[in-house]
């Protein structure tokens, strides 16, 4: 008993001593506020077994990659294979979730996504910073008339347009849109029209800053532990995720 008590001791310590920064914005409920969310979960989780202490910060996505590229930070959540090769991240490749391109219009817009042709002419609500994949990246980059929102709460902006009828279709992730629409009060107002139907997975990117301390491999040593210990799939149930 006392050599375990030492040993948490020894662990707390140490998580002390060694911190890191990890940046994302709002995703809920991949990425959550006050520390919550799976992916923030799964995260601070597999890093305490190895000994380091992961605080989590709020800020926009497009920032958090700047500040990662710039080594300021330590790591971004939720980077896709293209932020990686855009900022010179690295990763350990251990994906921790999926996302895909998914459509909601207003309640009372009757529009479904079949094919990418179905774009044509559309005012698309999107986020600065996110991969959408090639097609719609460069649908985004030419329209006049699409919004790609930022700042803290980029998400809940999108939803306020859509439901006023100020763009024609809300492009993310459909577990992201309910769960926000829901807490906001917005499900009424809006309804899934189609998904693109492809799936890109989601890594933590990790910048250069301490080098020499292997965050990457201690992360996917921790990833290892809380598996092995139950911890990443009771994490993964008390958010509903299912595997990916």
């Amino acid at each position: 008993m006392k050599l375990k008590l030492l040993f948490l001791l020894s662990l707390s310590f140490s998580a002390q001593a060694e911190q890191i920064v990890i940046a994302s914005d709002i995703w809920c409920p991949y990425i959550c506020a006050d520390d919550s969310g799976y992916l923030v979960e799964l995260t601070q989780q597999a890093f305490l077994t190895v000994g380091v202490s992961a605080k989590f910060e709020t800020i926009p996505f497009q920032r958090a990659l700047r500040l990662a590229q710039r080594d300021r930070i330590h790591a971004v959540l939720a980077v896709s294979a293209e932020h990686i090769e855009r900022f010179k991240l690295q990763t350990s490749n251990i994906a921790l979730g999926q996302y895909s391109n998914d459509f909601y219009v207003h309640s009372s817009n009757d529009w479904q996504y079949s094919a990418f042709t179905d774009l044509k002419g559309k005012a698309l609500a999107s986020i600065l910073g996110y991969d959408y994949g090639d097609k719609i990246n460069q649908y985004l980059k030419q329209s006049t008339s699409s919004y790609r929102a930022s700042g803290e709460t980029p998400l809940k902006t999108n939803l306020n347009l859509l439901r006023k009828d100020r763009v024609d279709v809300l492009l993310g992730n459909r577990y992201v849109i309910a769960h926000t629409a829901k807490a906001f009060g917005y499900s009424e107002d809006i309804k899934f029209a189609g998904s693109e139907g492809i799936s890109t997975p989601l890594y933590v990117g990790f910048s250069h800053k301490d080098l020499e301390n292997n965050y990457q491999d201690k992360f996917a040593e921790g990833i290892e532990n809380i598996k092995q210990s139950g911890q990443y799939q009771a994490i993964l149930d008390k958010y509903h995720i299912e595997p990916w």
